[in-house]
C-alpha cells in the first residue's frame, strides 16, 4: 500500500539491539526517513529486576538515552525522533515510576510477566506457544479462565496506578490463540473482561495503540486489538495510535497503512499523533 501522500505517518513503538531488536537505532531512523515518517518513537524494553534475553540491561540506560538523543539532533531537519520505552508492569515489583528520572518523551506500558514457575524463573506469557502452555499449566492448573482474568487485572491495575502514555498491545494475551486455539474471544466471559479493561481506558488519559506486529509475524488474523475490541474502542472514544512493534529497520511501517485502513473503514476520523506539541488528534485522511 503507497505511502506518499501527507499524512503524518508515525511510529513510537520499536525496538533496536538495546533491547531485543535487531540493529542499531540509527539504522531506524534511517529506515523512518526513506519511509518520510513525520515523528519515530524508539521504545527499547525497560530492564526488570531479573535476567531476561530481551529486557535492557540497567547498564544499558544511560547509553540508550545517549544514542537517541544524538540521533535526535543529528536528524532534526529530516524527522523528528523521540526517546520512549516500553515499560513492563509487574505489580509490587516495577512500573513507571521506576524510570521518571531518564526524562523519557513518552512511555508505553505493557504487562508480560504473569507469575514464577517452581524454579524462580518469571514467567513471560508472549515467549513462545510452548511457554505460553507451561505457565498455564503449572502456573494457572491449566484454567485458561483464570491466566486471562488475570492478565487483565494487572493491566487494570497499570492503567490506574501508572498512567502509561499508551497501553501496548492491550489484549497480548491472545498472542498464541490462533484459531480459538486456547479461548474463544466470542464468548461472554472474555467479552466482559476485555470490556471492563476498556471502561478503564476511556477514562484514563492513556491512547490504545494499534499494533501491527502479530498479523506481520503470522501469529495472528487481526491486530492488537482484535476487530471487536476497535469497535469497541470507538463507542466509548478511547484515543488511538498505530504502531509496527518493529524488532528491525525494516518494519518501521510495517502494515501501518492497512491498520489506517481498517480504522477508516470502521468510521474513526482521528488518531493521535507525538510531537513538540504533545499527543494530539489529526485527521485520518
Amino acid at each position: 500500500m503507497s505511502t506518499a501522500n501527507n499524512f503524518k505517518w508515525t511510529n513510537y513503538h520499536s525496538h533496536t539491539n538495546f533491547s531485543d531488536g535487531k540493529g542499531e537505532p540509527e539504522l531506524y531512523a534511517l529506515s523512518a526517513i526513506k519511509h518520510k515518517m513525520y515523528a519515530y518513537g524508539f521504545s527499547c524494553h525497560s530492564p526488570v529486576p531479573f535476567d531476561t534475553c530481551w529486557n535492557m540491561n540497567y547498564e544499558s540506560l544511560l547509553d540508550y538515552r545517549r544514542e537517541i538523543n544524538r540521533l535526535k539532533k543529528k536528524y532534526a531537519d529530516q524527522i523528528k525522533l523521540f526517546l520512549g520505552m516500553e515499560i513492563d508492569y509487574i505489580k509490587n515489583l516495577v512500573g513507571l515510576s521506576r524510570f521518571k528520572m531518564l526524562g523519557l518523551d513518552y512511555t508505553i506500558g505493557a504487562v508480560h510477566f504473569l507469575g514464577y514457575f517452581e524454579d524462580g524463573e518469571a514467567w513471560d506469557h508472549s515467549g513462545g506457544k510452548p511457554v505460553y502452555e507451561r505457565g498455564l499449566k503449572e502456573i494457572f492448573g491449566n484454567d485458561i479462565k483464570k491466566l486471562v482474568k488475570y492478565y487483565y487485572e494487572q493491566v487494570n491495575d497499570m492503567v490506574l496506578k501508572e498512567k502509561p502514555d499508551v497501553i501496548a498491545h492491550m489484549d497480548m494475551i491472545k498472542k498464541y490463540n490462533k484459531g480459538n486455539y486456547f479461548f474463544n474471544e466470542n464468548e461472554k466471559w472474555y467479552k466482559d473482561l476485555v470490556y471492563e479493561t476498556l471502561e478503564l481506558i476511556s477514562k484514563s488519559n492513556s491512547i490504545a495503540e494499534i499494533n501491527t506486529r502479530g498479523v506481520l509475524k503470522g501469529l495472528e488474523d487481526e491486530f492488537y486489538p482484535s476487530n471487536f475490541v476497535i469497535d469497541k474502542c470507538k463507542e466509548l472514544n478511547i484515543k488511538l495510535c498505530m504502531n509496527s512493534d518493529a524488532h528491525n529497520s525494516k518494519d518501521v511501517m510495517a502494515l501501518i497503512p492497512e491498520a489506517r485502513a481498517l480504522l477508516k473503514e470502521k468510521g474513526y476520523k482521528e488518531v493521535f499523533i507525538f510531537d513538540e506539541q504533545g499527543w494530539h488528534p489529526i485527521g485520518i485522511e
